[in-house]
């Protein structure tokens, strides 16, 4: 599926992944290919994304997730990417 991650400034990340772990108001849910279309708020909290090289993962502070067609829209007020391969 394919992951975007969108802040104010620019498109921060875009690429094929194979699963995203993301933390919603409703609680921690994980997101892989052919999910349910989806809308949520997002809490402070880490976001794991699983990569084919690797995993990747980060703070939110907050924002917006959409899911739709197997792609995943992140919103985020910004972005600072910690990367573990």
């Amino acid at each position: 599926m394919k992951v975007e991650i969108i802040t104010p400034q620019k498109i921060e990340f875009q690429d094929e992944v194979k699963s995203i772990g993301l933390p919603t108001m409703m609680g921690r849910i994980s997101v892989l290919r052919n999910h349910i279309p989806l809308i949520s708020v997002l809490k402070p909290g880490r976001v794991k994304i699983k990569t084919l090289k690797g995993e990747i993962s980060f703070e939110a502070e907050g924002g917006i997730l959409m899911f739709r067609q197997n792609k995943l829209t992140l919103l985020l007020k910004n972005f600072n990417l910690k990367q573990e391969l």
